[in-house]
């Protein structure tokens, strides 16, 4: 790709707006191209990875900065024109003649030489695997050293793009026939056997087999998380913090649109985009319902009526960090949010009939939000208790679990407890318990 202060400036502004926004990063650059059309798909795709790029790498790029220019010039370099400047000069080899005309050039001129010969070791851990400190620590006092490392450099690369096939319209084997022919490079997922990793980037939601309702984009560990919870046809499932209803969809494609499934939420915005997701699969066994935040037991009618029930809680997202880079630089009340979770799980499991099945789970990698959350749920209900899984020998996931990490699987059966790490098993992180009540 060839240099342009142009690009700079573009990939500038739309950082600008999304350091100044409260939502997601991935909303803000949709809304800047939407607004910007006249921009070619190369101008764009330039933008939206040095974006990201300054995101994933911005606490270690504020470091170098500090450290060779302890104290900044008084110039109109704003902090995203700074770190799109170092990102690009670091990570894409720019140098100050590419720069031209821009309010980086004089910044690349005079430290170029620093920049260039950097030593990253003068960095603190935190700041060179680029996590917030409290991330840090929390990570830190779970895995060794070497493994901490490893999983930073994996947050720090691009997720792939996974599809969750549904089988309602045909086998993962005919879509992948089909995207192939269509020269979609995709290939079968490691894990998961609903699923298919687009191998590049680039939108799908054009293609024939979308519209027919054939995938829906989830992350291969999010399809493990409705697999360990093994719903059956003819029972009644409740997806108690549905979202949009990824984990629903799946839910209910296992069932093959046998049985009922009560999607809810807190949130009446998100919920409603499940509607058309679920006419586009052709699944008809699935009814919505908003919560009122304010209620605990807004579902007492269905109090211990339900054969299975998902909490997949608020977190930190600490998994998707690939996915989303911007959000480990939030601000997080940890201990607030876990009280939240414990609270939602408790509201949750009066829900479960006696006999009944309870997963929680989290797209967090941290011990305060996932085992400390179910010891504290099980010290305040007796009446639940961890529930090792057992798979038939012909599940194709559990074989592949088993192949690719036996001590996952192990824990797996006896006790229950999923957790996937990015850097072990290259889907985002995500943790699963599955209780029962007896």
């Amino acid at each position: 790709m060839s240099y342009s202060p142009a690009r700079y400036k573009k990939a500038t502004e739309l950082l600008e707006q999304v350091m100044a926004s409260s939502t997601a990063a991935d909303g803000v650059v949709d809304r800047y191209f939407k607004g910007h059309r006249n921009m070619g798909s190369t101008d764009r795709r330039f933008a939206a990875a040095t974006v990201y790029g300054c995101l994933r790498r911005q606490r270690e790029l504020l470091a170098m900065i500090e450290s060779i220019v302890p104290i900044l010039p008084d110039t109109d370099l704003t902090p995203a024109a700074l770190l799109v400047g170092m990102y690009l000069m670091v990570n894409d080899d720019w140098s100050p003649d590419d720069f031209a005309l821009t309010q980086f050039s004089g910044f690349a001129a005079a430290h170029q030489g620093a920049i260039k010969t950097f030593d990253r070791s003068r960095l603190v851990p935190a700041e060179r695997m680029n996590l917030p400190d409290w991330l840090y620590a929390s990570l830190a006092a779970q895995l060794p050293v070497g493994d901490l490392e490893d999983l930073a450099q994996a947050l720090s690369e691009v997720a792939a793009v996974d599809l969750r096939v549904n089988q309602r319209r045909g086998q993962r084997q005919q879509l992948l026939a089909e995207l192939q022919s269509q020269d979609i490079d995709t290939q079968l997922t490691a894990l998961s056997d609903f699923g298919l990793r687009r191998m590049t980037r680039g939108p799908l939601q054009n293609t024939p087999a979308f519209k027919q309702g054939w995938f829906e984009f989830q992350d291969e560990g999010s399809q493990l998380v409705s697999w360990l919870l093994q719903p059956q046809a003819g029972e009644f499932i409740v997806d108690y913090c549905a979202g949009a209803g990824g984990k629903t969809l799946h839910i209910a494609d296992i069932m093959d649109n046998r049985g009922s499934i009560l999607a809810c939420d807190v949130a009446p915005r998100r919920l409603a985009q499940l509607q058309p997701r679920l006419q586009r699969a052709g699944i008809r066994n699935v009814t919505s319902r908003v919560l009122d935040p304010e209620v605990d037991d807004d579902l007492g009618d269905y109090a211990q009526t339900a054969d299975a029930v998902l909490v997949d809680a608020p977190c930190t997202g600490s998994g998707t960090l690939r996915r989303s880079p911007d959000i480990r630089w939030r601000e997080v009340r940890l201990e607030e949010l876990c009280q939240l979770q414990l609270q939602i799980l408790s509201n949750a499991s009066q829900l479960v009939k006696a006999g009944g099945r309870l997963v929680y789970a989290t797209c967090s990698l941290l011990a305060e939000e996932n085992q400390q959350v179910v010891e504290a749920f099980l010290l305040a209900n007796p009446g639940f208790a961890r529930e090792g899984a057992t798979f038939p020998d012909s599940d194709p996931t559990f074989t592949a679990l088993q192949r690719q990490d036996g001590a996952l699987a192990e824990r797996l059966q006896q006790a229950g407890e999923l957790q996937l790490w990015p850097h072990r098993h290259n889907t985002d992180g995500f943790y699963a318990q599955v209780l029962r009540r007896h």
